[in-house]
Parts: structure tokens; sequence; C-alpha cells
């Protein structure tokens, strides 16, 4: 397939996903079990901090967007937001992920993950909102977003290498574990923005930047083609976060396996960067929004068949389910991204604005609020409805419980998104059409 995309762009675009995805991985799955069961917190006040913190998203993503849409500079519109959100996230990937324990309480959490997630939000919607206007080919903008979530999947696995090589030097302290991550990120954010900074194009917007709100509201509530993509990400988001936030709980717990815990969701991940090139080629065969539905089905036939086979000790079991799971874990990202970026055409033909910044911001608020209802509804059962506690004796309904909500949970979500994805309207030929009335009126 030709690109107008070389390698080195790619590759420069892309390399900041790393620190920023090896920051958002362990927020899901290493932080909550360490602010609980490391530092005391319950695992309710942890769930509601990190869920009241996502929806706080909610109000900020879409002003965020606004923002980067409206106001450029001479060194174009993405690259100073991303300059601007490097030092954000150092200090408060600090300050979140080596706490000093006698400082920490709730309000303490609260705070700097606010400010964490307030950084993440705003590398996070500059950068992909970047992605839409790099390229305008239905097939190049899946290829874009598939290098990107390579490198959001190599950032997952070398920082879950971390805790991995922690656990096989013989040192199981939650504390070390998270330390590690933190630091990795605090080196890698620095060094990946750079080329980023440097290589990657970044036109100025001139006069089509001003975004009138009101109109932007009447889009979003009067779009059907993009609630149904909203919706999509927003359960897709609920199911990966739903299964991840529960991981370490599923293999020690459910499994008893503890030992292959981190060392098995590393090579989770490392499946999913195996796959991402199959997942491209199919949506290039089939169209993206089937390739998601076909991704769906897999994935919720491996959770419901998990449920009915799991049992203690079972090492092949386990390491077989994680790994055939993971094959998965990149389609819907990637696919959803790409799609969002087509939208984002259809909005400049009916305005004659370029909005990427406000549609990327809707869609990273609503992965973040599927994220922060995971974990805020899974942890809160798992502990209320069937009374586990993590770092004691668990009877077993409750272990059976966490097993119970560990399947049905993301099953149920991604069962929930592939019904907005039901004769999706944007397909390839559709999206044609599109490029080519711009491309007239140019």
């Amino acid at each position: 397939m030709q690109s107008n995309l070389s390698t080195k762009v790619l590759a420069s675009y892309s390399g900041i996903a790393v620190p920023l995805a090896a920051m958002a991985m362990p927020i899901a799955v290493y932080l909550p079990p360490f602010y609980g069961e490391g530092l005391g917190l319950s695992l309710t006040t942890v769930g509601l901090v990190f869920t009241l913190a996502r929806i706080w998203d909610v109000v900020t993503d879409p002003i965020m967007g606004s923002l980067i849409d409206r106001f450029d500079t001479r060194w174009g519109r993405r690259k100073h937001w991303i300059a601007i959100s490097i030092p954000i996230l150092l200090v408060s990937v600090y300050m979140v992920f080596l706490p000093n324990p006698e400082n920490v309480t709730t309000l303490y959490l609260g705070f700097w993950l606010l400010l964490l997630y307030i950084g993440y939000t705003m590398l996070s919607i500059a950068h992909q909102s970047w992605g839409a206007e790099l390229t305008e080919s239905y097939d190049d903008r899946s290829r874009l977003y598939g290098w990107r979530e390579v490198f959001v999947i190599g950032g997952m696995a070398l920082v879950l290498a971390l805790p991995a090589m922690v656990e096989l030097a013989g040192n199981g302290d939650q504390a070390v574990k998270v330390a590690s991550m933190g630091l990795f990120c605090l080196i890698l954010f620095p060094l990946t923005a750079i080329p980023t900074l440097l290589y990657v194009p970044d036109g100025r917007g001139g006069g089509q930047m001003s975004v009138d709100w009101f109109a932007a509201v009447k889009m979003v509530v009067t779009n059907p083609t993009l609630w149904r993509l909203l919706l999509a990400d927003l359960t897709t988001g609920f199911a990966s976060t739903a299964s991840g936030s529960l991981y370490i709980f599923f293999a020690t717990y459910v499994f008893e396996l503890a030992e292959h815990a981190s060392l098995a969701l590393l090579f989770y991940f490392l499946a999913g960067f195996a796959a991402m090139p199959l997942w491209l080629k199919l949506a290039y065969r089939i169209g993206k929004d089937n390739a998601i539905k076909v991704s769906i089905v897999y994935g919720v036939t491996l959770k419901i068949g998990l449920f009915f086979v799991a049992e203690p000790g079972n090492v092949a079991l386990l390491w077989g389910y994680t790994l055939m799971y993971g094959v998965a874990f990149g389609a819907a990202p990637t696919l959803l991204r790409s799609m969002m970026a087509d939208i984002t055409d259809v909005d400049e033909l009916n305005t004659g604005k370029k909005r990427a910044g406000l549609f990327f911001a809707l869609l990273t608020t609503t992965n973040k609020l599927g994220s922060a209802l995971a974990v805020g509804v899974v942890l809160a059962l798992v502990e209320n409805l069937y009374g586990f506690q993590p770092g004691s004796s668990n009877s077993a309904g409750a272990i059976d419980g966490l097993l119970f909500i560990y399947c049905a949970s993301p099953a149920v979500a991604l069962m929930l998104a592939y019904l907005p994805l039901i004769r999706y309207p944007l397909n390839r030929e559709k999206h044609d059409e599109i490029r080519a009335a711009l491309a007239a009126r140019a």
C-alpha cells in the first residue's frame, strides 16, 4: 500500500506514545492494589478516587480539545501543547509513583492524580488529533494509528518487564515495582518528546481554527455516527480496564500463581504487539468497523470460556488464556482512532472547519470514562458484593466472585460495544466520496 508518511515521521510521531502508555497502564493495573493493599487505603476508597479523577476529565477533555484547536503558534498547532505537558507529567508521575508513605492520604492521591490526568489529557489529545492531519487516506490513517498502537503496546510491554525483573530477582515489594515503572516514565518522556517535536510536520491553522462552542455541542448531540463511535470506545475502554485492574488479583487468588502474574501480563502485551499487523491487514480487507467486530466476538468467547475452565495451579491455562486474550488487545484502540480521524473529514466538509482536537478530546473522554467506571465498579463489586479482600484469607465464595466479575464485566461491555458498530455508515467508499468533495472545494 502506498503511503505519504515516511518511516522517520511515523517513528518520531509514535515514539512519545511509549512513556504515555507506560504511565497509563500501571494506573489501571498496579496503582489500585499499591495504594489499597500496599499503602493502606480501602479498595472502595481507591476505586472512588480513581473514578472521580477520571470523571473530571469529562469536563477538562472537551475544553482542552477546543483550546488545542483554537490556539496555534509559529511552531504549529500541536507541538507547543506537547512541550507544555512534559513538565506537568514529570512532577505528577514522581509524586504518584514514588510517594512517601507517610504523606499518603485520600487527598494526596486525589490531588496528584488529577494533576497527572491534566498532563495526560493535554499530551494525548494534542498527539492523537495531530495524527488526523498528517494523512487524509482511509487506509493510511489505519497505518499511522497502527504504528502508534505498536509503540503503545511496546511501552506497556517494556514497563511491565520491570516488575517482572524485580520478581525474578526475588523482590516482590510493591513499592519497588511501582517506583521502577515511574522512573522509566520520568526518563522516557523528555527523550521521546525530542524527535516528536523536531521531525513531525505541524502546520498552522490560519483563520479556520475558531471554534463556536455552542455549534460544537450541537454537532455532538446531533451526529449519530459520532455517538456510535464514542459508545464503542466507552465500552471497549471499560472492558480493557475491567480486565486489567483485576488481572493481578485474578492470577494471584484464582489461579494461585502470583509468581507468574507480572511476567504473564508482560507477554499479554507482547501478544498484542505481535498481532497488530494482522488486525491492520484485516481492516484493509474488510473495513475497520468489521475488524473491530471480529475482535469483540473473539474476546467475548475467551472470557466466557475461561469462567468454566479456570482452576488453581494450572500454569498452562493461565498462560494460554493470557496470550490468546492479548491478541485482541490493540484492535479496537487503533481502529477507533482511525475511524475518528475519518469523522473529522465529515465535519470539515459540513462546517469548513478543522476541529480534530475537539473530536479526539471526546474520544479521549469516553475512553477515560470507561476506564474510570471499570476501576470503580469492579473493585467495589469484588469487595462489597463478594467480600474479597487482597492480602488476607478469602473464602471460596469470594474467590469465585472475583472470577465471575473478572470474566463477566469485560464480556458484557464488549457485547455492548458490538451494537453501535452494526451497519456502521462511514466505510471506505463513503470516505473516498468525502475526500473527493473536500478536494474539489480546495
